[in-house]
């Protein structure tokens, strides 16, 4: 038995409280090592006595058959749920491999044949010590039945002329964009489209930046109070939040509280005082003079791009001069920034944050921001910009969720057709999402946000070759998979771009829309809202020749459950549907009972899918 692969990990993504009276608890082992795990557990201060001596007593269901539940190019994981009586537990692991049991504890893998008195070693236990209620994770509960729609509000709609200045270019004059480019996008754009928005099923809307800044992309905060002006007033803000209230959807905000940009006041004083400045504390300041580079005529960085690293006199985002970091720990910076993040949710009932980049945050700040914002609005949700694992800053005490792009990467890979990703097939997305189900816990893991394309990454359609039935495949991916779905603003319509490139604004004619693919991703979310199975985690990995790229799964169990089947060749293939999932009827996707034939045997086109029951 390979001992090295063995991991577990007390009070971790491998042992959490579930809810008030649930552990879940999960082992890893090699793959296609062992036989079968077991867990014993039982309450430490549970004794009788006996013979000759006190025995501890294990719990009346222990030891309890662990289930293997995913597999990946290297391990196994088992997973159990249990129900410690009194909130607290020791338990421990056997694990069987031929005729041999071992005991996996605290202190490493015993063979039982050699060291039968180590069951009976508490010591050698792992230790959950107490579920306490006031340390559970807990998300806002309409998380994980939201469907996001994310909104670059400068390229979404121009509603107010008014607004609009004199180099502000003719709406969707441009098919090439660059960040310097105004079309005048604004919020009352955004109000006069929140039926459309409501049309497509979206039940939530995050916003990229809307406070006042020099850029397109407002990254660059200089009143962290006021609505830029080019995208309209604060009153008019409080009218969308209201108008999108009337119609069920949730609005989130941008937090930009690692940085600020060059022109903010306090910025701007220390610009001008340098250490003196009351405000120098509020930022990282390494020498003087603090400005060691030339600006613009409008006292702007020159040139406006990244320098190299080490040339500053001030920390950065990056290394771009335009975007000084805050100090956080800082008391003025943090009060500042605490009230800013309080001031929103009391004089505008916005219902969430979305925190840019924030792993470069301290976990200090975000401990202390979670409780200001959910004193004011318990259910207020907190989303972190993070692009890989985060579950440091998911123990309950800091977000309530991330970007979830460890999702978005396999889709990409598996759905791309650039020669780097050729041999990322059926079967290492299969690996690649069981690794990441069990990354994170499953409380954890249902609030997770799920994009397939940003505002920081090339559109959907560009990067899947422009091929309509490669983005279809990946909205249904992704509306099937258990989180909180985001769709970025005109890829249901398709459109494309390379990076920022993708800040196109959005077709608003329907002559130009692909509707085929809006009318697909109005019909996904749809059948999400319908099948409360598909926002669940666990999935059924059903048995498909992956050589063939036949990939299909389950979500749901008995005659609720929903079965996906994929072809991802370039070639027609037929499927024997009987061999996959017995007792199929139903297509859910067309709304239509299946012919005799298709319950046997299912021709599937090139790039193709069908959701059956």
């Amino acid at each position: 038995m390979n001992h090295h692969a063995i991991y577990h990990e007390a009070k971790s993504k491998f042992a959490y409280a579930y809810d008030h009276k649930t552990l879940h608890i999960r082992i890893r082992t090699a793959k296609e090592d062992v036989d079968a795990v077991k867990i014993i557990w039982g309450d430490p201060f549970h004794w009788q006595r006996g013979e000759h001596s006190h025995e501890w007593v294990k719990a009346p269901d222990a030891p309890l058959q662990m289930k293997q539940d995913y597999s990946d190019q290297l391990y196994d994981y088992w997973f159990a749920e249990i129900s410690p009586e009194f909130m607290r537990t020791r338990y421990a692991f056997l694990i069987d491999k031929g005729d041999a049991r071992y005991f996996f504890g605290a202190h490493g893998v015993f063979d039982l044949k050699r060291h039968p008195e180590i069951e009976k070693s508490l010591s050698d236990y792992f230790n959950f010590p107490y579920i306490n209620r006031e340390d559970l994770f807990d998300a806002p509960a309409w998380v994980k039945d939201t469907v996001w729609y994310q909104i670059f509000p400068e390229r979404f709609a121009n509603g107010d002329a008014s607004l609009n200045k004199s180099h502000v270019l003719p709406w969707g004059s441009k098919k090439e964009v660059t960040n310097e480019m105004h079309f005048g996008g604004d919020l009352q754009g955004i109000i006069d489209h929140l039926d459309y928005i409501a049309d497509l099923g979206a039940t939530g809307i995050y916003f990229t930046p809307i406070f006042e800044a020099p850029t397109t992309h407002k990254y660059d905060t200089i009143d962290y109070y006021k609505i830029d002006p080019a995208f309209g007033t604060n009153e008019t803000f409080k009218l969308l939040v209201q108008e999108a209230h009337k119609r069920g959807i949730r609005v989130m905000l941008d937090a930009v509280f690692n940085h600020c940009g060059f022109k903010h006041p306090y910025f701007q004083d220390v610009v001008k005082n340098g250490l003196k400045s009351p405000y120098a504390q509020c930022f990282h300041i390494k020498g003087e003079p603090v400005v060691n580079f030339a600006l613009s005529a409008e006292g702007f960085p020159a040139p406006k791009k990244h320098l190299k690293a080490g040339d500053l006199n001030y920390e950065t985002f990056a290394f771009t001069p335009n975007m000084p970091k805050w100090r956080t720990g800082n008391p003025v910076a943090e009060a500042y920034l605490l009230d800013i993040a309080s001031y929103w949710i009391r004089e505008y009932d916005i219902d969430g944050w979305r925190l840019d980049v924030s792993n470069e945050v301290s976990h200090d700040f975000w401990r202390k921001f979670r409780t200001v914002v959910k004193a004011l609005k318990p259910e207020v949700f907190i989303l972190g910009e993070n692009w890989d694992d985060a579950n440091p800053w998911l123990r309950s005490d800091q977000f309530d969720s991330v970007m979830n792009y460890e999702f978005t990467y396999p889709v990409w890979h598996l759905l791309s057709r650039e020669p780097e990703f050729s041999d990322f097939g059926a079967m290492a997305y299969k690996e690649a999402i069981s690794r990441l189900l069990v990354s994170y816990p499953k409380n954890v893991a249902v609030n997770l946000f799920n994009l397939l394309d940003s505002h920081d990454t090339s559109r959907l359609r560009t990067l899947l070759s422009e091929d309509d039935r490669l983005v279809a495949i990946a909205f249904v991916l992704q509306m099937s998979f258990g989180g909180s779905p985001s769709v970025y603003y005109g890829s249901e319509v398709g459109l494309f771009g390379v990076h920022d490139g993708n800040r196109q604004c959005m077709v608003w004619e329907e002559s130009d829309q692909n509707l085929d693919l809006k009318a697909h991703v109005k019909r996904m979310i749809a059948l999400r809202r319908e099948h409360a199975s598909l926002k669940e985690m666990d999935i059924h990995w059903l048995n498909t020749p992956v050589e063939r790229e036949l990939l299909a799964f389950s979500k749901g169990m008995g005659e609720e459950a929903i079965h996906f089947i994929f072809n991802l060749s370039n070639e027609p293939q037929q499927v024997d549907v009987s061999s996959v999932v017995a007792g199929l009827s139903t297509d859910v996707y067309a709304a239509r009972g299946l012919t005799p034939e298709e319950k046997v045997s299912m021709a599937m086109p090139p790039f193709s899918f069908r959701i059956l029951r």
